[in-house]
């Protein structure tokens, strides 16, 4: 039974506002993101300087990736444990550092370590960035707070790989890793000067061999979707039995452990569960787009590299500019309603690009359309499920939140990749030109992943109330879960 939340109000003149808190934290989640996409452009040049080749630079990408998503749920219950105010600053510390021997390095080897370090800060950050966010609001401003922290989300992944090229070709490949060092030092300032520390859960143990064993299963899937795909058969059929095994020993200690990593409670809590479930699925569905587009701006309709990222502006500007009207909304409407509404603008979107192609306006048109609905339900989603989680399991729902779209992008790349090479060769043996074949194999990948869309709105339809719209629609409720 759950206890009335004691998250402080913004009326107590103790606690700084949501948009102060926002502030203060977005400087630790603008790096945690902005470094997942800031290199890829960069690679190449990486590639010639330490002199190693593809199938090697790859690791400093994929480095990252692992560790960072692997590591946020233990980050997120680290933050509820030892207080997530703490561990932010104290990713930011890492990151920082890591970012630093990132520039100095001189050989592959110490590159991918520093990169390790600097997915290890990521994951502390991008585990408590949200839910400091919903700590210190209440459900009257949450959904504003949110929209403001998309806002931040957006720009990062957006602007990651203009940054990247730029600082690249004028001033070195290091300076992509330089430029966080201000960055980093100014947000841990000022989250020093302004962030309270939080409350911790006080826990009798901590949960080493189920944190060991989701650690594991993270990491084995992870790396299985994003290099092993198309290992032999001995090394696939080892890594799914790792992540069968990993995972069923997972569920299993965690329903025996008094303080689990995650409670089971939390993860069979209809809420939360479908909450995740849809952002995995929207964040899936987006993938075609977001990972083949500037390669068939490129390949197929002859742009250039700075034609191609302002191209890609257009997704980020549209969240930038409907997140905090989504956040207004989310606080009056129910999440049910919304996240389903942007659901359908986002399957809409999705389609007029496929059937925009190859009308570049037309595929403008289709991703602001998609950036529209991705940004209504993400918001209304976000406050939706971290408004439900109980307050002990706050960080690492806000993990798990986060892990939704890291997951989502990993497992969607490889899939996506696959169909898109299947339709592709199938198109080219017809005796299309290399244009139509791949406008062509192009379209078929967005028209398949639009079910993956229509799927989460239905899974989405189905989450039922939080706590603070049960007491909206029944003034009378005195007691509800901690929001």
């Amino acid at each position: 039974m759950t206890t009335p939340s004691t998250v402080p109000t913004t009326n107590d003149s103790a606690t700084p506002g949501p948009y102060k808190i926002v502030g203060a934290t977005s400087f630790g989640v603008f790096l945690s993101a902005l470094d997942a996409s800031i290199v890829n452009v960069s690679l190449v040049t990486i590639k010639d300087s330490l002199g190693v080749g593809i199938d090697a630079i790859q690791w400093v990408v994929v480095a990252y990736l692992l560790i960072m998503t692997s590591v946020m749920p233990l980050m997120g219950k680290l933050g509820d444990r030892l207080g997530k105010t703490r561990i932010f600053q104290l990713g930011m510390l890492v990151f920082i550092s890591g970012s630093a021997v990132c520039a100095i390095s001189t050989t592959l080897e110490m590159l991918v370590l520093a990169r390790v370090f600097q997915a290890l800060g990521a994951g502390m950050i991008s585990a408590n960035g949200l839910a400091l966010v919903t700590y210190f609001t209440t459900p009257q401003n949450r959904g504003r707070a949110i929209g403001l922290n998309s806002i931040v989300l957006a720009v990062a992944l957006g602007s990651g790989p203009v940054l990247g090229g730029i600082l690249s070709q004028f001033f070195g490949w290091q300076m992509i890793f330089l430029v966080n060092l201000p960055i980093g030092i100014i947000g841990f300032l000022v989250v020093q000067f302004v962030v309270p520390q939080t409350e911790a859960v006080q826990e009798t143990r901590f949960d080493t061999i189920g944190a060991a064993l989701f650690f594991s299963f993270l990491f084995l899937l992870i790396y299985y979707v994003t290099v092993a795909t198309s290992s032999d058969g001995l090394t696939t059929f080892l890594l799914i039995s790792g992540i069968l095994v990993s995972f069923i020993a997972f569920i299993l200690r965690e329903r025996s452990f008094s303080d689990p990593i995650i409670s089971i409670e939390v993860l069979t809590d209809k809420r939360i569960s479908t909450s995740i479930f849809s952002a995995l699925l929207a964040y899936m569905a987006m993938i075609p787009v977001v990972f083949l587009l500037p390669f068939y701006l490129q390949e197929a309709l002859g742009f250039n590299q700075s034609m191609t990222g302002l191209f890609l502006i257009v997704q980020p500007v549209m969240i930038s500019i409907t997140g905090p009207i989504s956040g207004f909304v989310s606080e009056r409407l129910r999440a049910r309603i919304q996240t389903v509404a942007g659901l359908i603008v986002q399957l809409v979107g999705l389609l007029f690009i496929a059937f925009g192609i190859p009308n570049v306006i037309l595929i403008a048109i289709g991703i602001a359309i998609m950036g529209t609905g991705l940004s209504f339900f993400s918001v209304a989603n976000g406050n939706f499920i971290m408004t439900s989680a109980p307050k002990k399991y706050m960080g690492v729902v806000s993990a798990l939140t986060n892990l939704s779209r890291t997951t989502g992008f990993s497992v969607a790349t490889a899939l996506v990749t696959t169909v898109f090479g299947f339709y592709f060769a199938m198109f080219r043996t017809e005796g299309l030109a290399y244009s139509v074949a791949y406008s062509q194999a192009f379209q078929f990948a967005i028209l398949i992943f639009c079910a993956l869309a229509l799927i989460a709105a239905i899974i989405s339809s189905y989450r039922g109330m939080s706590p603070a719209e049960e007491r909206r629609e029944n003034p009378s409720i005195e007691s509800i879960p901690p929001s």
